[in-house]
């Protein structure tokens, strides 16, 4: 299987270390943007992009957390 970029630059965590981290941080703003923009009382421009940006951030959710499943998976059939 080929190696990412991004697991060649060096910059990134590797493993399931990393794949815990993306999917911590990613959950955090999963529930982050939108309570921030709801509890401000924003215009309706802000709370679409809110719900755009909540929309991008939980996708990535879900590649961080099968990438972490697959990180525990090699894990154990180590």
């Amino acid at each position: 299987m080929p190696v990412s970029w991004m697991e060649r630059t060096g910059r990134t965590p590797g493993g399931v270390v990393g794949a815990w981290f993306n999917v911590v941080v990613c959950a955090g703003l999963v529930v982050a943007l939108p309570v921030i923009t709801l509890s401000r009382g924003d215009d309706l421009a802000h709370i679409g992009f809110a719900v755009f940006l909540t929309a991008i951030a939980v996708v990535l959710e879900v590649v961080f957390v099968r990438n972490l499943r697959q990180q525990i998976a090699r894990r154990r059939g180590r």
